[in-house]
């Protein structure tokens, strides 16, 4: 048989067999607090944060070595300078079909991200805050490049300085999110999104083994994925202050779960500034 027909045929199997995550309501969150007012004095600029999303699948051989790629950046510059969310998608199903009887990782609001900023054709792949980096026409771009792109990154500055604290009860969080914009933005419209991300999954991974510790996994979004308008102008000393619940599930491990904040500028579609905290 011809090798085309073996792929065709292994993608139509694949995709036969595929679990669908379960559906999410992307509708604007239930907030407890939703306020904006104007400081009369902006503060300090906070530095700049860079976004690696890591579109990855159990089925990836190499997805591993993106993982590894990810890890060490982070270990280079710290969390605080550089967050990872790994993408769990549906798409490219030989490489992301579920293997049954392990934890389901694929999400629905996963596969909205990367529908809305571009399918890569093979993985491992990822955005480097949804940036497109000259003379790429796409946002994704292989792992062995990430760390440069970080580097390019990081030398931005950023309008808006990020702070976030939960207080949990149980397994009920509620999240305080702030916003402070140090400089003026007038000029620009951003949205921000709001995930949570769980860590220490053990699953089967293609290219590792059955106990492969899976890390940054997108499990919740605070309503829709590509972000939320911030409907106010955008000036020095505008403040956004938003509170909101959220139960974790009770499959979900809380102590390794963290909360994932991205401003993005709704016209050019890059992060602006992102932080990330634990949830607990």
């Amino acid at each position: 048989m011809k090798p085309y027909v073996l792929a065709l045929l292994s993608i139509v199997i694949f995709s036969a067999c595929e679990e669908v995550p379960p559906a999410i309501d992307f509708k604007a969150p239930y907030k407890t607090k939703d306020t904006t007012y104007v400081v009369s004095s902006a503060p300090a600029a906070q530095h700049k944060a860079v976004l690696i999303e890591d579109i990855t699948g159990v089925r990836c051989i190499n997805c591993p070595q993106a993982a590894a790629k990810a890890s060490e950046i982070i270990a280079e510059k710290s969390e605080d300078s550089v967050v990872v969310v790994a993408l769990y998608t549906n798409h490219l199903p030989q490489f992301t079909t579920p293997w049954d009887g392990f934890p389901l990782l694929n999400s629905t609001i996963a596969n909205t991200v990367v529908d809305f900023y571009g399918v890569p054709s093979g993985l491992p792949n990822g955005y480097i805050d949804r940036h497109i980096f000259t003379p790429s026409t796409v946002r994704f771009n292989a792992y062995t490049t990430w760390k440069n792109l970080v580097n390019q990154r990081l030398k931005e500055s950023t309008p808006v300085n990020i702070s976030m604290t939960s207080i949990v009860s149980g397994r009920n969080a509620t999240v305080k999110l702030k916003l402070e914009y140090n400089s003026d933005a007038s000029a620009s419209t951003h949205k921000y999104a709001l995930y949570v991300t769980e860590s220490g999954v053990v699953s089967k991974q293609t290219g590792a083994s059955d106990t492969y510790v899976h890390n940054h996994a997108l499990r919740y979004s605070f309503g829709n994925p590509l972000g939320i308008a911030l409907n106010a102008p955008l000036v020095a000393g505008r403040v956004f202050e938003k509170e909101l619940d959220y139960a974790v599930p009770a499959d979900y491990d809380i102590d390794n779960c963290h909360l994932v904040c991205v401003i993005t500028d709704a016209v050019s579609g890059d992060v602006v500034n992102v932080r990330t905290i634990h949830l607990k």
